[in-house]
């Protein structure tokens, strides 16, 4: 039998918590009650009907019920939009201005603390207190100037004012808590919020995010602890996981991380000891890649062993390429020695890298490379080779010409042509410049 709370005499202590506790325990157990009491009236209701009317009924009664859960879902979704809505209209009217002036050229210079709270209207006396009431209100906050950074901010404005403003908000705190505490979907994107805004990040927290079994969440952290200051913390590219689900994506976020770690002075970790310690030849190709982007000469020696001990295709081009692009002269007699014996597609980058180190000791290679093969492609690429090494190729191209059977004559053709012409020339540099600074670089 169902009672109701029991009644508290004077003498006994007011507590609030219990009373709360035992009053929401007697409406459960009475909405309980009344719902067994409805199914018990239904089941005798149809308990003699044809069994094809009592399927009817349940389809029935479930369609019913799962209409109200959507209709109820679609009221809470429609009420938190309108409340996001809101809050989103209340940031933009109070802080807007401010936020356009912090991202803006006019901000270029350093700014005290006080002179941020004067373009956002508010009192000196609020410095040092929660300007925003609860995580809704930094959440907006936080989502209108995420917007407003990534497409309005001047390239002369100044991230510590930026950090400055955050710190009056609260929001690095927020972020972290995010980060820390939130759902997965929260986790992201607050992680990706504080990359741009260059927050740091606590370490512990970092590492917790890296056990996620989430990858989405655990590639994120990866990337976060690239702006450590020291190697020791970047050993998440030494894993199993790494090695077997790493992607151009992987690539791409890498090499802006990289490029915002160089910015800051910070040392960039060897490449090439990564390149080692993958299995994959993907990831090992990543890294070599990389390494040339990045201009690591000092480290292109380590490539040797790789380049001579292994059988993957891919990874020796890609070696090839690097040593090329950096001028890592001490190869040459090593890519002269491969050059024979690789496959056509492999022969092409080991003659593109030797043209780049123009030393004058691979003319010869090259003109093997012409000689010694029936694949069309490769004899263009290696007259191509021997056009652009200097005025010994050009002198040696000149005579190949100028001896050419009328079958080889169609390799020449393309040097005499003024539109094909502008393609012969390599590219001589492949490192990383950004020539705009932009929120993934900057």
């Amino acid at each position: 039998m169902i009672g109701y709370p029991r009644s508290r005499t004077v003498s006994e202590p007011y507590n609030i918590g219990k009373v709360a506790i035992s009053s929401i325990r007697y409406y459960i157990l009475l909405v309980v009650a009344y719902f067994k009491y409805i199914l018990q009236y239904v089941f005798d209701k149809f308990v003699d009907y044809p069994w094809e009317t009592k399927v009817a009924f349940l389809i029935l009664v479930v369609c019913s019920t799962l209409i109200i859960i959507i209709w109820a879902s679609l009221l809470v979704t429609s009420i938190r939009e309108k409340r996001k809505h809101w809050l989103h209209h209340k940031m933009e009217q109070n802080y807007g201005k401010g936020m356009d002036y912090i991202l803006s050229s006019e901000a270029s210079e350093l700014l005290s603390r006080a002179q941020i709270a004067h373009f956002f209207d508010l009192d000196v006396s609020v410095i040092g207190k929660s300007i925003l009431n609860g995580k809704h209100e930094k959440a907006a906050f936080v989502d209108l100037f995420y917007t407003k950074f990534i497409t309005q901010r001047s390239e002369s404005s100044r991230m510590e004012n930026i950090h400055k403003m955050l710190g009056m908000f609260e929001i690095p705190e927020f972020l972290e808590k995010e980060v820390s505490h939130g759902n997965m979907k929260r986790k992201v994107l607050a992680l990706n919020k504080i990359r741009p805004f260059k927050l740091p990040l606590n370490t512990w927290v970092v590492n917790t995010l890296l056990n996620s079994r989430y990858l989405h969440v655990q590639r994120l952290a990866m990337y976060s602890t690239i702006m450590s200051s020291s190697d020791s913390s970047l050993e998440y590219f030494e894993t199993d996981f790494f090695d077997k689900h790493c992607c151009i994506k992987d690539e791409i976020e890498l090499a802006y991380s990289l490029q915002r770690r160089r910015k800051e002075g910070l040392k960039l970790p060897n490449l090439a000891r990564w390149a080692h310690i993958q299995k994959n030849e993907k990831a090992q190709c990543m890294f070599v890649r990389l390494m040339r982007r990045f201009n690591e000469v000092e480290y292109c020696g380590q490539l040797t062993d790789l380049f001579g001990e292994n059988k993957k295709k891919k990874l020796i081009e890609e070696i090839a390429r690097t040593w090329g692009y950096l001028h890592y002269t001490e190869c040459e007699d090593l890519l002269i020695e491969a050059l024979l014996t690789q496959a056509d597609d492999t022969k092409v980058a080991i003659m593109h890298a030797m043209t780049r180190l123009a030393t004058g000791k691979s003319l010869d290679a090259l003109l093997e490379g012409f000689a010694n093969t029936t694949n069309p492609h490769v004899r263009y690429e290696a007259l191509r080779c021997i056009y652009n090494y200097g005025a010994q190729g050009r002198k040696l191209f000149k005579k190949l010409e100028s001896e050419a059977t009328e079958a080889d004559k169609k390799y020449f053709a393309f040097f005499n042509n003024p539109i094909t012409l502008e393609k012969v020339r390599l590219d001589r540099e492949q490192a990383y410049h950004p020539s705009v600074e932009t929120v993934f670089n900057g």
